[in-house]
């Protein structure tokens, strides 16, 4: 695997285990903010629409959370052009992830 296939996958890795492993604290408010990366951006536009139409009250604390934390792990990684260069694809693949999660709520990705 190249030097960044191995980049791609270990960022993509980091950015599922912060929203696996997540706490439920936190406003996570950050999912309106831009990132500058036009798939995450559009990732998350999609995710805080979602949370703020669709998506019961109760359930949205632990869901904001977790993309909160995404967003810092991608935010972070825009510092490095290694792992900014990565980042287009990862958040693609992410979106794709999420789509079953979110169509529960009637979500389209």
């Amino acid at each position: 695997m190249t030097s960044h296939a191995w980049t791609l996958a270990a960022l993509a890795a980091a950015c599922l285990t912060l929203t696996a492993c997540s706490s439920a604290s936190g406003s996570g408010g950050k999912v309106d903010d831009a990132i500058g990366i036009v798939q995450c951006d559009d990732y998350l536009s999609k995710v805080a629409a979602c949370l703020n139409d669709k998506v019961p009250e109760a359930q949205r604390a632990a869901l904001r959370a977790n993309i909160s934390q995404q967003y810092d792990s991608w935010k972070e990684a825009t510092a490095n052009p290694t792992h900014r260069a990565a980042l287009p694809q990862a958040c693609a693949i992410a979106q794709e992830q999420a789509r079953e999660e979110y169509a529960g709520f009637g979500c389209a990705m």
